[in-house]
């Protein structure tokens, strides 16, 4: 059978599938007349499916077109185990325009990861449609928005088919998820507005996908849409050939098709917006638009409520005709407008008037009129307009019920105007006129508001509850958590009991309250209020909010699983919400993210924070707080994965936001500070990150006093840079404290307690308290796996630090042991860096001491790699791994090869850095002594004695390190 006669059976398929299923075949002879080959060929494609050909098997008509394998041939799909590069093939999921899609996985070093896995066809690789999914790959490489499904690989085949492996999403095409559950008109049209985000990042991205349809959409167990498949995609960016319409052609969805690509016109961001309105047609209705629109006519203002009329109980149960008609006819009509010019001219414009729609706003595709405003405005204010209506009527008639509710309209409105004249007050005090002329800033405007609250409205308890909330909430935001406590607890003992709305409010209120004593630092006190929250029947908003803030509160006490817990329960009742909850959905990701960071699932973390910062960076803009906030945390997984350039990076950000928008004296502001010390620490900047600390514990001494946990957090740290320096005694008392302050609050056994223990322990043992020092280290490493399991970067630093510990009990073969121990934990979790270098010159210091040379010898060349490849060639670090190379070298008896190792070592050692400068030469000396020169050895050491005598306090290990031999 022709090619040619394929494709003209192709066109014909395409013109019956936009008509109803039983007039297909009378539409086909009618079509084909005389030519009974036509006619075959076209009942043979109808026969393929029975539920509509493109929905389903787009890929089998293609393929037939291009002389392939159709679609449902058993012999195209591959067996479960075959491995395309990384990923192994579970089963197939499906056929898109271009090929199978497989549920596949790849496993790491401990994590194992799954995604959908798309690869080209055999019969279908040819040049333009291989060329077109190399751009899909290209394309959705740009494309980081929470609902749109992510690339995560791509690489081609052994038999030279190219692949891509996007996100996995565990969920169902958006026509079933629409036809199955009984979502009502805003969890629809929420989750149409979502989408609508989605195209807008293409957009933004010059992407149009140019195939938006109910099968392109899947949605999660959460509700959570996720667009799917750039496959035809068009970058706006690139020249429109023959070719590539040409194929595209082949792999378009009729029934979703805007006119200009069903006529081979030229496509733009308008083409998308067609299709959205569809989507919004078929969401709304539960038809298609295609099937039904020609039977609905009369005004656009009605044709979507006729057809839902139409559809009856087939349709959406939830949503009756009444709630289609209007504008939101009006605005399908517009998206789906057969002059693409006429359309909404971008998607933001089409979300815009949905929005406006959905919130009894006039919406702007429709002409404006004062009548028109004023439906809109009576259906807006259904409650205020049938008060003035009862009101007239009391007025009228004397009706007592209607003079109840104009009285307490008129409370309503005396308690608004109160209000306004409250505030308005508080500002005239601060006038030119008032101040002479003298600058007041919002921190004295609060502190005047606060003072008069109590004066001026002793007599109105509930608009004094209401302004000491608000003032509350203002204290907070300016990092004045004391005077913020203390209006909360006020409006809290003062609040009326009245009507639910004041219960709700209520409960509003406590939530604020919890999260503020939680910033005090009073975590008993925030987290009983917040289970009081919890154990009522709050709204949904103060729900979430309140578990996003415990979640933060188990961060503060170490207790990482329970905060993950409670922030993706917070998602899911956000992503539940029928209001527009999309703030809070980035805002729960957010911490989401960061309890991932802290139970050390960085890929996990990433891949959120990634999505997330980029919705949000859109969202709110860039110099946003929440914004920075994001830039902070991210720094905390980058520092924590051992990847300080990017952490620093991305705390300066955060740094320069919040000094911007709050001042220099904002505990937000002592956060950074104190992050941006741990990837300074890691590149060896210690002057600044000492600097940036204790400006942190400045400020957070000043604001939470000093007993409170952030305070704890930033001595630690000026600890480990004490200890860096090699300043242990004063590691000692940083540590000490931080710890006290810990167990004060009533944090005594948390993951946190647990770290600062290991540092301290190791302060001790530098200072030669051993005997001290192991016990702290075993109760830390054991408290450490029973909060976090065995895979932590806490776990690696414990096994770092008791294999130096033993070491210096003499311990060899436990040393090595807890070095190989720390060593597989640090390379499963971080990239080779500073950190993983770092262990492995623990073991190859041990090895050395086993006598063990040529092993040792191997993990310091690998260490040297790794510090030479991230650009550490320069630091410290890297003397030490030259002088354990010196040092192997020399018990390998190669000591020419030693030698001008260990002479850089001494050349290269800064003048200051005494103890590294008494190794230099303890090394010079057994080199020396390999050399057979025993003079030359006694005057090293008697330099390395020398030295040694000008500490304070030298670590004993200097000392047995002058006499080893």
């Amino acid at each position: 059978m022709s090619l040619d006669l394929k494709r003209r059976a192709y066109l014909v398929l395409r013109d019956l599938l936009d008509t109803p299923t039983g007039e297909r075949d009378a539409c086909a002879v009618e079509r084909c007349g005389d030519d009974t080959a036509l006619l075959t060929e076209v009942r043979d494609l109808l026969a393929t499916d029975t539920g509509g050909v493109l929905d389903r098997t787009a890929a089998g008509v293609a393929a037939r077109l291009v002389g392939g394998n159709d679609g449902d041939d058993a012999e195209a799909v591959l067996p479960a185990g075959t491995q395309l590069g990384a990923w192994r093939l579970l089963q197939p999921l499906g056929q898109g325009g271009m090929g199978m899609v497989y549920l596949a996985e790849r496993a790491g070093d401990g994590y194992v990861q799954r995604g959908a896995l798309k690869l080209i066809k055999r019969g279908m690789d040819s040049a333009a449609v291989v060329a077109r999914f190399r751009n899909e790959r290209s394309i959705l490489s740009r494309l980081t928005q929470p609902n749109i499904a992510r690339l995560l690989d791509g690489g081609v085949a052994e038999d030279g088919r190219p692949f891509l492996v996007m996100e996995y999403v565990e969920g169902e095409p958006l026509s079933d998820w629409a036809a199955r559950t009984a979502a009502g008109l805003d969890t629809r049209v929420a989750l149409f507005l979502q989408v609508c985000d989605a195209v807008a990042h293409a957009h933004r991205q010059l992407v149009v996908h140019r195939d938006i349809k109910p099968g392109n959409v899947l949605v999660d167990a959460r509700g959570v849409p996720k667009l799917l498949d750039f496959g035809i995609a068009k970058l706006l960016g690139d020249g429109e050939d023959a070719t590539r319409t040409a194929t595209s052609g082949h792999f378009l969805s009729p029934a979703y098709a805007a006119p200009e690509q069903r006529d081979g016109g030229f496509v733009t961001t308008a083409a998308d917006i067609y299709q959205l309105g569809l989507l919004l047609f078929e969401l709304l209705t539960g038809a298609r638009f295609s099937a039904i629109a020609g039977n609905t006519g009369g005004h656009p203002s009605q044709r979507l409520a006729a057809a839902r009329e139409l559809v009856g109980d087939d349709g959406p149960t939830a949503i009756t005709p009444r709630q289609l008609r209007g504008d939101a006819g009006i605005i399908v009509a517009r998206a789906t407008d057969a002059d693409a010019a006429r359309r909404y001219a971008t998607v933001e414009a089409l979300a815009d008037d949905v929005r406006r729609w959905r919130d009894g706003r006039p919406i702007l595709a429709r002409p404006d009129s004062g009548l028109y405003r004023l439906r809109r405005f009576v259906a807006r204010h259904r409650v205020a307009a049938a008060l003035g209506v009862i009101a007239i009527v009391g007025l009228l008639g004397g009706s007592a019920l209607a003079l109840w509710q104009a009285q307490r309209a008129e409370r309503e409105a005396q308690l608004a105007r109160s209000a306004q004249a409250f505030l308005t007050s508080v500002f005239d005090a601060a006038s030119p006129d008032s101040e002479a002329g003298a600058r007041v800033t919002a921190r004295e405007l609060l502190d005047r508001g606060a003072e008069r609250i109590e004066r001026d409205l002793a007599d109105q308890p509930r608009l004094r509850a209401d302004m000491q909330v608000t003032l509350g909430t203002l204290y907070t935001q300016l990092g004045q958590y004391d005077q913020a406590q203390a209006l909360l607890e006020r409006a809290r003992s003062g609040w009326p009991d009245g009507s639910a709305d004041d219960a709700a409010a209520r409960l509003r209120l406590l939530a604020k309250l919890a999260a503020v004593e939680r910033r005090r630092g009073r975590l008993d006190d925030a987290l009983a209020l917040f289970d009081s929250v919890l154990a009522t029947d709050a709204p949904a908003d103060a729900r979430s909010h309140v578990l996003v803030e415990r979640a933060l509160l188990h961060d503060e006490r170490g207790a990482f699983d329970a905060g993950l817990a409670d922030a993706r329960a917070a998602l899911a009742i956000d992503s539940a919400r029928d209001d527009d909850a999309g703030l809070d959905i980035v805002r729960d990701r957010h911490i989401e993210a960061l309890m991932l960071a802290r139970l050390g699932r960085f890929d996990e973390s990433q891949r959120v924070f990634d999505a997330t910062l980029a919705d949000a960076s859109v969202r709110l803009g860039p110099d946003d707080t929440r914004v920075a906030q994001m830039h902070n945390d991210y720094a905390v997984l980058m520092s924590s994965a051992s990847r300080p350039e990017p952490a620093e990076a991305h705390a300066r950000k955060a740094l320069d936001a919040r000094r911007r928008r709050l001042g220099d004296d904002h505990p937000a502001v002592a956060e950074t500070l104190q992050v941006l010390g741990g990837p300074l620490r890691q590149l060896g900047r210690l002057d600044e990150a000492q600097q940036v600390l204790e400006e942190a514990l400045a400020i957070q001494r000043k604001v939470y006093g000093n007993e409170h946990v952030q305070v704890a957090g930033t001595l630690n740290s000026l600890g480990i840079v004490a200890s860096t320096r090699q300043q242990y005694a004063l590691a000692e008392t940083y540590t000490r404290e931080s710890l006290a302050i810990y167990r004060a609050i009533g944090s005594d056994r948390t993951v946190n307690t647990a770290t600062i223990t290991t540092n301290l322990a190791v302060a001790m043992m530098r200072q030669g308290k051993i005997a001290d020092a192991r016990p702290l280290l075993e109760d830390a490493l054991a408290l450490h796996r029973q909060l976090l399991g065995d895979r932590h970067p806490a776990i690696f630093s414990d096994y770092n630090a008791l294999s130096q510990l033993s070491l210096r009990e003499g311990r060899i073969d436990e040393a090595i042991a807890h070095a190989r121990a720390s060593a597989a934990v640090g390379d499963a979790l971080f990239r080779p860096g500073r950190e993983t270098a770092t262990v492995h010159l623990t073991l190859a210091n041990a090895l050395l001491r086993a006598g063990r040379a040529d092993e040792a010898l191997a993990e310091i060349e690998g260490a040297i790699g790794t510090l030479t490849a991230i650009g550490a060639g320069s630091e410290p670090r890297m003397l030490y791994a030259i002088a354990l190379q010196a040092d192997a070298l020399i018990d390998l008896d190669r000591v020419d090869a030693a030698a001008p190792l260990a002479e850089r070592v001494l050349r290269e050692r800064p003048a200051n850095d005494i103890a590294n400068r008494i190794g230099a030469h303890a090394l010079m000396a057994r080199l020396a002594l390999a050399r057979q020169q025993p003079a030359r050895a006694q005057r090293e050491r008697e330099a390395a004695r020398r030295l040694l005598a000008t500490m304070a306090a030298p670590d004993p290990e200097l000392a047995a390190d002058i006499a080893r031999d």
